[in-house]
């Protein structure tokens, strides 16, 4: 039992909005990049980087259904791989070109 101040219902549901967000911009990036010529893979990097965001604030709002420092652990891992996939996004753009 948590001791949550949102029922895990509501909870459930106001994830599932930012999850379903991310996926559409990460798809519509993965979609849209081949058009943009040179500039695919920064196209691609951005769209991705926008998507992850909403990601993870849908995995933030299920996490707060939860009151233990485990799960505080599990959102700064998170956040952390997060950072350093943006990171070598924006690497990997500024490689191509």
């Amino acid at each position: 039992m948590t001791d949550s101040w949102l029922s895990p219902e509501v909870l459930g549901i106001a994830s599932v909005i930012p999850l379903a967000i991310g996926a559409v911009i990460i798809v519509a990036g993965v979609l849209s990049a081949p058009r943009r010529g040179l500039h695919t893979a920064r196209a691609f990097s951005t769209f991705l980087g926008l998507g992850l965001e909403f990601l993870l604030a849908a995995g933030l709002i299920r996490l707060a259904s939860q009151n233990t420092f485990q799960m505080l652990g599990i959102a700064a891992a998170i956040i952390v791989a997060r950072r350093i996939v943006i990171i070598g996004l924006g690497y990997g753009a500024r490689a191509e070109g």
